[in-house]
C-alpha cells in the first residue's frame, strides 16, 4: 500500500517505501515500508517466523507437523492444527477379521461330550476400514449337554424322555433275574412260561387220570 510523503517540504505521492542511506557509504540503506495494510496474527504464520503489520513485529506461533503427528482411532483418522510442508497420510487397517463367535443355549456348554459343535467365526471388511476390537480368530469347540437314564424291567410300556435342556444320550435296563431252570416237561399241558433266556414256551406236562369202578383202580 502507499502513501503520499512530503520530504523537506516537498509532497510525493503514492510512496510505497523510503530509502535512506544509513552511514556516509551511501551503499548502505535502510528501507521504510508502509505496514499498515497488514492483517496477519501470529496464529497465521509458521512457529518462529516473523513480519510486521501496521507497525508492530509479530511472531508466528503456527506449529509445523508431519505425517507422524497423525493418529489413528477406529476408522477415524486426526489431523492436528497445524502446518504441513507436504502431504501427510495415514493408513488404517482393510482386509478380513474374525470377532468372537458368542454360543448360547443350556442345551450347549463347555462339559465334553460325544457330540461336539465347533464353530470358526469369521468376518470380512469389504471396504477399507478398521475394526477397533476383533478376537484372535481361534476355534470355539462348545458340547450338546447329555444324560443316561436307567430303567427298571416293568410289566408295562415306559416311556423314557430327557430332562429339560438335556439330550438322552443312553438308556440302561436293569438286568432281570434269570434263574428259573423248568422245561416245557415241567410246566402243565397249555400253559406258557419264559425259559432262563426269555423265550416264551408252552408246558407239555400231562396229569394222569385215576378213577376206581367195580373195585378196579384205572390211571390213564
Amino acid at each position: 500500500m502507499a502513501k503520499n510523503v512530503q520530504i523537506n517540504g516537498v509532497d510525493y505521492g503514492n510512496v510505497a517505501s523510503v530509502k535512506l542511506p544509513l552511514t556516509a557509504d551511501l551503499g548502505t540503506f535502510a528501507y521504510f515500508y508502509d505496514t499498515d495494510s497488514g492483517d496477519a496474527a501470529a496464529g497465521d504464520m509458521r512457529n518462529g517466523k516473523k513480519a510486521w503489520v501496521d507497525g508492530t513485529e509479530i511472531t508466528g506461533n503456527v506449529a509445523v507437523k508431519s505425517g507422524a503427528d497423525l493418529t489413528v482411532s477406529g476408522k477415524t483418522v486426526t489431523v492436528p492444527a497445524g502446518i504441513y510442508d507436504s502431504q501427510a497420510s495415514k493408513s488404517v487397517a482393510d482386509g478380513s477379521a474374525t470377532p468372537t463367535a458368542t454360543v448360547s443355549g443350556d442345551e450347549i456348554g463347555d462339559t465334553s461330550s460325544s457330540y461336539p459343535i465347533t464353530i470358526t467365526p469369521k468376518a470380512t471388511v469389504n471396504t477399507a476400514g478398521y475394526i477397533s476390537s476383533i478376537s484372535d480368530g481361534s476355534v470355539i469347540t462348545k458340547y450338546i449337554q447329555t444324560e443316561s437314564k436307567n430303567v427298571t424291567p416293568s410289566g408295562s410300556e415306559q416311556t423314557i424322555t430327557p430332562s429339560t435342556n438335556k439330550l438322552l444320550h443312553s438308556v440302561v435296563v436293569a438286568a432281570v433275574s434269570l434263574t428259573g431252570n423248568a422245561t416245557e416237561g415241567d410246566v402243565l399241558l397249555g400253559k406258557t412260561f419264559y425259559s432262563n433266556n426269555l423265550t416264551k414256551k408252552t408246558g407239555t406236562m400231562t396229569i394222569p387220570s385215576i378213577s376206581l369202578t367195580s373195585g378196579v383202580l384205572t390211571i390213564a
